[in-house]
């Protein structure tokens, strides 16, 4: 079997999830709606490109340049998504306005200092682990960083987020989990990881030690003897695990859990009159 980080997620989140993507195939039960992910996969995609391609030829590409390039790849990303964008709910920006935004962003990053941190770095690099039972681990490292003079020999690995937010809707162990895939491939770790915050144009670093991998290393082994050996799959819903779970919809277990979740909602009522049920989430 072939465990990438993202089926170890959905293992960790909930094993009848992970069967239900990753051994059945079944489709998806919730509506998909890609509007949340279109600036951070642009935005992604034109670093990813500029990392492997287009800085060998010029580090340093003009505005205009950055526009023209980003519009071709923002025309095949929409090819390939789903938006609805008659929910103006969900959709608080136009197309033409995610596009604006994504320009003016990496801009801002082209023409600033943190820039460096895609220079001497390559994006996307696939490692492939073989185990000794048979199974594989595999992982594509969003980008690789060779840190230039006087300390060429240091590894930064980090990922790209396109949130709103620092700190928001980030997984660190995304992080570890690719640094333990770098350390089987390199027998070292990386000297250091974190994420790139493409809308404030800002890296912070994500601790990382020799005690953190090891830890990091016993948890994802078990897991994976776990996932190998278990044939039930049985949910586990929660708030958490649910909420973006895409057979949230189909799902009995999910459905009785909130449910009872709904019964245990309750309020005080202010007037003085005691707890009243509203049966809400």
């Amino acid at each position: 079997m072939r465990i990438d980080y993202h089926k170890w997620r959905d293992y960790k989140e909930c094993p009848k999830k992970f069967n239900l993507r990753n051994i059945q195939k079944a489709p998806p039960t919730v509506p998909v709606n890609d509007y949340h992910r279109l600036y951070g996969r642009l935005i992604q995609k034109f670093f990813e490109m500029y990392c492997n391609i287009w800085r060998n030829k010029t580090p340093y590409l003009f505005p205009e340049i950055i526009r023209e390039k980003m519009s071709e790849l923002y025309e095949q990303l929409l090819m390939t998504s789903t938006v609805r964008w008659g929910n103006t709910i969900i959709c608080k920006l136009s197309k033409e306005e995610i596009l604006e935004k994504a320009v003016k962003d990496a801009v801002t990053i082209m023409e600033g200092p943190s820039l460096n941190m895609f220079l001497g770095t390559k994006s996307e690099i696939s490692i492939d682990v073989q185990l000794k039972d048979g199974n594989v681990i595999d992982g594509r490292i969003d980008f690789l960083h060779n840190c230039p003079p006087p300390n060429q020999d240091q590894v930064i690995l980090f990922d790209g987020k396109g949130t709103d937010k620092i700190g928001k809707n980030i997984d660190k162990d995304q992080l570890l989990f690719y640094s333990l895939l770098y350390y089987f491939q390199f027998n070292r770790p990386p000297d250091e990881i974190g994420f790139f915050y493409f809308q404030f144009s800002t890296y912070i670093p994500v601790p990382l030690s020799e005690s953190i991998l090891n830890e990091f290393r016993a948890k994802v082994s078990f897991d994976i003897k776990t996932i190998t050996a278990d044939h039930k799959f049985e949910a586990t819903p929660s708030a958490k695990s649910c909420k973006y779970c895409p057979y949230a919809i189909g799902c009995l277990e999910c459905l009785k859990s909130k449910a009872s979740r709904a019964r245990k909602s309750k309020i005080t009522n202010i007037e003085g009159d005691g707890i009243v049920e509203f049966g809400l989430e």
